[in-house]
């Protein structure tokens, strides 16, 4: 009975017109007290009279009038709060304005019958009147939630930020029923808010709070309310830190853009994300020559529903390219991206061809149709285990894809023609970095023959953040699931970059150079993949080894501890951009190139993977297979290898 009673009252709303009449009584009640503390009694029955009547001809009227007009009376009273305060003094403030100017007119020409308002009763009975109404308000809501909603079950939280964002984001949860948070006080790095209050709340400094507060005020997540432009990734790397060191969740609002209708909600506090916390300053090119480059251009991008080439594609389309035509044979994410774009571009701007980089038809007939002066070439196979698995489709795609690609860009007077390789492809240790390096290899020899106009470029970069089959996808449904979350070795080691970074990249590359350079980025330092997995679970709120267990499932076919971005013998040319280095790499001969690949590419379609990955290594010396099938080539003469047997349907 007594549940059914409070589940009633939770969910009853007073009308809309009862809150109006409510505050129309506290209207009338007002005037009355506002006389008395004027003139400290009401002297006659005369006067009262005078008064009901100023009161049903003048104060009412206003006051209704003003309510209406302000809408005062149409919040939920259990849930008042800052803005339903302003609601009710605009009112109160608009129905004052009204009233003194009728006293200053009636001053001068009498209403008959209605006596002259002092103007010092309309300034007492207006702030009585928005004093009772915000603190009748304040009140049901304090018997509501201390009575009706307690929720006992809350838990208390701190928000790092008291400027505007963090103030709005203490007012979300505090409101919000469903999320059960209480804001225990504000950490801020301004030496002028620490130690003054905010929405009634303490603002501490950061050392005050994990050194000295933390562990008697039972708070287990910080949430991180600051505008991107105002924290650093130094910055918020450290307060991840402390909040490992501690055992304290680290959640983040939305950046404003997210907010639906501009206001916040709570499912918009989100995990921190992982990206942001791997401690180094994001890279930001000069685009400016990029887009002079592609004014009024034809773009060709491959691989363009990849998550790559798609990023590559959202910022091309962020210039006054003429046409970007976006390649792939993946359907479904094709035709979602291009649900996307047609969100914010004109069907004009792009064109969405479904095919394959290896049929020669198709692309012959694409170059053909469009006439691109530009190529972005992002369309490969990247899984390590997988392509060491299937050399025939690696040698197919990656190396025939390119070739096939890079040759139809020569015969059609492509300008700039941009291939997307891979930190693999140096000193490479599996059959996908070393398709990579030919590829490299003969864009590079192309570029320096002297037979093409077309500039070739490669950009190598290191293991991109959030892309497919990437470790942090993997590691978030691992940690969703329970875990374990799989490491192949402890000291595993890998260089990243995030999406938007790295096609910044490829942009920058494309508009730089003359032909032949291989470019390198800055990465940084190397991340540990057991460290990365640690600082996942801890984002979680969970511990590391406790609620989510890491295991180490051995390093997978052809993978290394660790990769690099440049071979032994290579070294880096400094560049406009003092995170970019050309690499400066052993030159080769065309016509030498040309025929191993055409050797290559004929022998795909004949020959076993044994000797498929033997012809590899004859082209690239320096490709030593590890923890893999094919190392036994790397002991024997790669002109006579020992095969290895034909996988089921292959030959």
């Amino acid at each position: 009975m007594i549940q059914s009673l409070y589940k009633y009252v939770r969910n009853y709303s007073l009308p809309r017109g009862l809150v109006l009449a409510g505050d129309l009584g506290i209207t009338a009640i007002a005037f009355v007290i506002a006389y008395m503390l004027r003139y400290n009694r009401i002297s006659d029955q005369l006067a009262f009279y005078e008064l009901l009547i100023q009161l049903a001809v003048i104060i009412l009227p206003m006051y209704l009038f003003a309510f209406l007009r302000s809408g005062s009376y149409q919040g939920i009273i259990r849930h008042s709060n800052i803005e339903d305060a302003v609601r009710c003094a605009l009112g109160v403030f608009l129905a004052v304005s009204a009233v003194l100017v009728i006293a200053l007119i009636t001053h001068y020409k009498p209403i008959p019958g209605v006596a002259v308002i002092p103007y010092a009763v309309v300034i007492i009975h207006g702030a009585v009147t928005s004093a009772v109404m915000i603190s009748s308000r304040l009140i049901v809501r304090g018997l509501y939630h201390s009575l009706i909603d307690p929720r006992p079950d809350s838990h208390p939280v701190i928000i790092f930020g008291a400027g505007e964002m963090g103030k709005i984001a203490a007012g979300v949860l505090e409101h919000d029923r469903y999320s059960r948070i209480s804001v225990a006080g504000f950490i801020d790095d301004s030496p002028d808010l620490i130690g003054k209050r905010l929405e009634g709340k303490p603002i501490w400094s950061q050392e005050t709070v994990f050194r000295k507060m933390l562990a008697g005020m039972k708070v287990h997540e910080v949430i991180l309310a600051v505008d991107a432009h105002n924290i650093t990734p130094t910055r918020k790397k450290e307060l991840f830190s402390h909040c490992l060191l501690y055992n304290v969740k680290l959640r983040e609002v939305s950046p404003f853009k997210d907010w639906i209708d501009g206001k916040l909600r709570p499912e918009q506090i989100r995990e921190a994300n992982i990206e942001d916390l791997l401690g180094r300053e994001p890279i930001w090119l000069n685009l400016d020559h990029v887009a002079a480059g592609l004014k009024d251009t034809v773009v060709l991008v491959t691989g363009a529903a990849g998550s790559i080439g798609s990023e590559i594609v959202r910022q091309l389309m962020a210039f006054e390219s003429r046409k970007v035509i976006l390649l792939d044979q993946a359907e479904s994410p094709l035709y979602n991206l291009q649900n996307e774009l047609l969100n914010t571009y004109p069907a004009s701007r792009f064109e969405v061809v479904i095919a394959s980089v290896t049929d020669r038809h198709r692309m012959r007939q694409v170059f053909e149709a469009f006439r691109p002066q530009y190529v972005f070439n992002a369309a490969a196979y990247k899984h390590v285990p997988l392509m060491e698995d299937a050399p025939y489709q690696a040698i197919r795609v990656n190396i025939g894809g390119t070739r096939l690609l890079a040759d139809l860009s020569v015969q059609y007077g492509v300008k700039k023609f941009v291939m997307i390789s891979t930190d693999k492809a140096v000193n490479p240790t599996n059959v996908m970095g070393a398709s990579k390096r030919i590829c490299e290899i003969y864009i590079q020899a192309l570029a320096q023959s002297g037979l093409t106009q077309t500039q070739f470029i490669t950009t190598r970069f290191g293991n991109v953040l959030g892309s497919n089959g990437s470790v942090v996808p993997l590691f978030r449904k691992q940690i969703a699931a329970g875990g374990p979350v799989t490491v192949t070795h402890p000291d595993i080691i890998r260089y990243f970059m995030t999406i938007p970074e790295a096609c910044q990249l490829v942009l920058e590359a494309g508009f730089m150079g003359n032909g032949g350079e291989i470019y390198v980025f800055d990465m940084g330092e190397p991340v540990k993949i057991y460290d990365l997995a640690v600082k996942m679970i801890s984002l979680a709120g969970l511990k590391p080894g406790v609620d989510i267990p890491i295991t180490f499932t051995g390093l997978r076919p052809g993978e290394k501890l660790y990769e690099e971005l440049l071979a032994d013998e290579e070294s880096t040319i400094p560049t406009r951009h003092p995170k970019i280095k050309a690499a400066h790499v052993r030159t080769h001969g065309f016509q030498e190139v040309k025929h191993e690949i055409d050797q290559l590419l004929h022998a795909s379609q004949r020959e076993n993977e044994g000797k498929l990955v033997c012809r590899m290594k004859r082209l690239v010396p320096e490709f030593i297979s590890q923890n893999s099938e094919y190392c036994q080539f790397d002991r024997h003469d790669l002109a006579e290898p020992r095969l290895i047997p034909a996988k089921a349907g292959l030959s």
